[in-house]
């Protein structure tokens, strides 16, 4: 009996059954619709942001990636962040491993090869132009390989004479490497979004 002397009558077993499905159904809808959530939120950031192989030159600056849990990132923390992915290796491996492959080759040709001085410079033109192309490839993935390529050109370029070598190298090859530098910055130029 209530207050009021009415009896209150109690819901029956299939009532009670009836209210436990749908308590139950209401918090499958709810952790459903919280995983959806989460799922999205994975392959948003999936989606938006490289992974440690494509570098960090193209990441869309949409407001989902930039998006954090405290307050909103500061400008020198967002710029030192995409700079320093920037200048990863990790994207650009391949072309580093390519490259002391390239040494490695140039090193062969010129101590441990012997034929005739035209075949040296034949083969080492055509390994120096490969090594060239995996510097300007991995522009599209890093700043890395470029800036070292300029830097390396041109302080080797501005410092030895004419008629001086370094490892086996003139000026005129650290002034091509020099260029080299260039064209992959100009590359990465192009491919930074």
């Amino acid at each position: 009996m209530n207050q009021n002397g009415n009896l209150i009558t109690l819901p029956s077993e299939s009532e009670l059954q009836t209210l436990r499905d749908q308590i139950g159904e209401a918090k499958r809808i709810a952790e459903y619709v919280q995983l959806k959530r989460d799922l999205q939120d994975i392959v948003s950031k999936s989606v938006n942001m490289p992974n440690e192989f494509e570098g960090v030159m193209q990441i869309p600056d949409t407001e989902q990636v930039l998006k954090s849990k405290r307050e909103k990132p500061r400008f020198l923390e967002l710029l030192t962040e995409r700079l320093r992915g920037m200048f990863s290796v990790r994207p650009i491996i391949g072309n580093v491993i390519a490259l002391l492959i390239a040494c490695v080759l140039l090193y062969s040709i010129y101590d441990q090869l012997g034929v005739t001085h035209a075949t040296k410079d034949f083969l080492s033109i055509g390994i120096e132009i490969f090594a060239a192309i995996q510097i300007i490839k991995s522009g599209t993935r890093s700043l890395l390989l470029p800036f070292l390529a300029l830097i390396i050109g041109c302080t080797a370029s501005h410092s030895i004479a004419s008629n001086n070598l370094i490892f086996h190298f003139g000026k005129d090859f650290y002034q091509h490497l020099m260029v080299v530098g260039i064209i992959g910055l100009g590359v990465s130029v192009l491919s930074i979004d």
